[in-house]
């Protein structure tokens, strides 16, 4: 039986200048709306003062705030894993701390949600309010990631309202890399999507540098693209294929002249070299994802420090 009607779920990093300000508005919403709900915030360890903001929440809101602190920072979609794990609603509702995401939009989640009984409704941006490199880096990686990713619903963002039968489930598939888009559009799921607002940062920094957008980017791509694994593997194919013909080549310039291919240039010499050696490269790459991804399958990819 669940508790509440909703379980909004929150990952913090570096959020102790956005948190009041959200809880204030998201209680303000749920409170008119008339609905039961539960706020969960789980502080994802960016070593700021947000843990402490988190306690202040809940000695003023009560039973409506839980906060669970993670022993290290393990990335938005683990402290997502914790937080689905943890809630007791029959919807999800899942959301940054940044105020980027308006409270208010939830209503248009829930009625979105409504109108068709959906699995799972995602807030689509029609504009984003980042600055422009930024802007231009989020376009970009939306765009490989649908290439790489065929299955990815092509709305997909962090504000989401989902039913917690499906969001457990879906956790359950998810290995300690975790990237949960991905589980969500299983085969009898009903998903669509409404427009909401973005606005602009109001305080703080965001936690995605280049650097961490780059890595974030390459793991999705190595543990969870099919295309990526095929391509890797046609290469493989080729630089054996091209190995092969010629060691046969020189096999059968050998017996012909019985002298091999003297003369010929460096680059043929060490030729079979590299090409075994970027055989070795690939084969490795390969084996050591697939080897990680069996170690990790139900694996947390996250640990509790602190529950209130």
């Amino acid at each position: 039986m669940h508790l509440v009607k909703y379980s909004v779920v929150i990952p913090v990093y570096r959020g102790e200048l956005t948190l009041e300000k959200l809880t204030m508005e998201i209680v303000s919403f749920f409170n008119s709306e008339k609905l039961t709900f539960e706020l969960i915030f789980i502080d994802d360890l960016a070593g700021d003062n947000s843990w402490s903001v988190i306690n202040s929440l809940k000695n003023k809101y009560g039973n409506l705030v839980r906060g669970i602190r993670l022993t290290h920072n393990f990335g938005q979609h683990n402290a997502l894993i914790c937080g689905i794990r943890n809630a007791t609603g029959e919807f999800l509702i899942t959301m940054d701390e940044d105020l980027q995401q308006s409270p208010s939009d939830i209503r248009s989640l829930i009625d979105k949600q409504k109108e068709s009984d959906y699995d799972l409704v995602y807030g689509r941006f029609g504009r984003l309010r980042h600055n422009k490199f930024r802007n231009l880096t989020s376009f970009l990686l939306k765009k490989l990631l649908r290439i790489g990713l065929p299955g990815l619903h092509p709305d997909y963002s962090a504000f989401r309202l989902i039913k917690g039968e499906v969001a457990k489930k879906a956790i359950s598939k998810a290995t300690s890399y975790a990237f949960l888009d991905v589980f969500f559009p299983m085969r009898d799921n009903k998903i669509s999507s409404i427009e909401v607002k973005h606005s602009k940062r109001e305080a703080g920094r965001s936690s995605y540098s280049i650097p961490k957008l780059i890595n974030h980017s390459v793991n999705i791509f190595i543990n969870y693209s099919v295309p990526f694994v095929r391509v890797s593997a046609w290469i493989v194919l080729l630089l054996l294929f091209l190995s092969f013909a010629y060691g046969g080549y020189s096999e059968l310039q050998y017996i012909i002249n019985q002298t091999g291919l003297s003369g010929d240039s460096d680059l043929f010499e060490i030729a079979p070299d590299c090409l075994l050696l970027c055989v070795l490269v690939f084969l490795s790459i390969y084996v050591a994802t697939v080897f990680w991804n069996i170690l990790n399958t139900r694996k947390a990819g996250y640990s509790v420090r602190d529950n209130i």
